[in-house]
C-alpha cells in the first residue's frame, strides 16, 4: 500500500508538472516581464487542478494499467508453483501428462512418490497451493505456517475434487489438480466446511465469487497443487 501511494503521488506530480504552461514556469525568472493577469492565474490553476484530478482518477480506477502490471499470469508461471519450484525443477508438465476423470477432475503427477498409496480410508497430510483458473494465487498451506490439511479419504472432510483427485498418489508425491467448481466449495467456505480452506476474508471471498459467479463458465476450474507428505 505504501509503495502504491508513493507511485500514485509521483505519477500525479509528474503529470501536473508536464501540463504546466512554460510561460508560467519561466515568467518569474526574466526580470522586467509584467505580472500575469488574474484571468491567466485562474486558467493556470484550473489547468493544474484538472491535470491532477484526471491522473489521480486514472491511477485509482485502473492501477494495473497505470503502472504496467498484469493480473493474469503467464502460462510459464501458471505451470510452475513458487512454493514447490525448489523441489521440482521440471515443474512444467506437458499436456499429454494430464488425465481426466469421469467426474471432470483433471490431474497430472509432477513427481511420483515412493511411500504408501492414497486410497479409500487413508489418512493424508496434505501441503497445498490454491490458484484460480487464470493462475492468480489465492492461498497456500505454506502461507499458513505450513500447517498441513489432514483428512481421511472418503470421510467428507475434503472437497470432492480433492478426495477423488488424490487417489492413487503415493506418499511424497506431488500432483496438480484442476477441479471444476461443482466439485469444489459447494458447501461453503466457513470454518468446518470441506477443505483445504483458504484462510482469511479476502482469499475466501475470491473463492465465493468463483463458486457463485463463474461456476457455469465452460472450462472454469480451481487450480490446486498438492503434496502428500504423509499417508497412513
Amino acid at each position: 500500500m505504501m509503495r502504491l501511494s508513493i507511485l500514485l503521488w509521483a505519477s500525479v506530480g509528474w503529470s501536473v508538472h508536464c501540463f504546466v504552461p512554460l510561460s508560467r514556469t519561466s515568467c518569474g525568472s526574466v526580470e522586467g516581464l509584467s505580472k500575469a493577469s488574474s484571468d491567466e492565474d485562474s486558467s493556470y490553476h484550473e489547468l493544474a487542478r484538472r491535470s491532477f484530478l484526471a491522473t489521480a482518477t486514472s491511477v485509482l480506477m485502473f492501477p494495473c494499467s497505470a503502472f504496467g502490471l498484469s493480473k493474469d499470469l503467464k502460462e510459464e508461471y501458471r505451470q510452475g508453483t513458487a512454493v514447490l519450484s525448489e523441489m521440482d525443477s521440471d515443474a512444467p508438465v506437458p499436456r499429454e501428462a494430464y488425465r481426466k476423470l469421469d467426474s471432470g477432475v483433471v490431474y497430472a503427477d509432477i513427481r511420483q512418490g515412493s511411500g504408501a498409496e492414497v486410497k479409500q480410508g487413508s489418512k493424508v497430510n496434505l501441503q497445498w497451493i490454491l490458484r484460480k483458473s487464470n493462475g492468480y494465487f489465492v492461498d497456500s498451506s505454506e502461507r499458513n505456517q505450513s500447517v498441513p490439511f489432514i483428512f481421511t479419504v472418503g470421510d467428507g472432510n475434503a472437497i470432492a475434487g480433492v478426495d477423488e483427485g488424490l487417489r492413487g498418489m503415493k506418499e511424497g508425491g506431488v500432483r496438480r489438480l484442476l477441479i471444476p467448481p461443482s466439485l469444489a466449495y459447494v458447501e461453503g467456505l466457513e470454518d468446518g466446511k470441506p477443505g483445504p480452506l483458504p484462510n482469511g476474508y479476502g482469499p475466501r471471498q475470491q473463492m465465493r465469487r468463483v463458486q457463485g459467479v463463474r461456476k457455469d463458465v465452460p472450462g472454469e476450474y480451481l487450480y490446486l497443487e498438492v503434496q502428500a507428505t504423509r499417508v497412513r
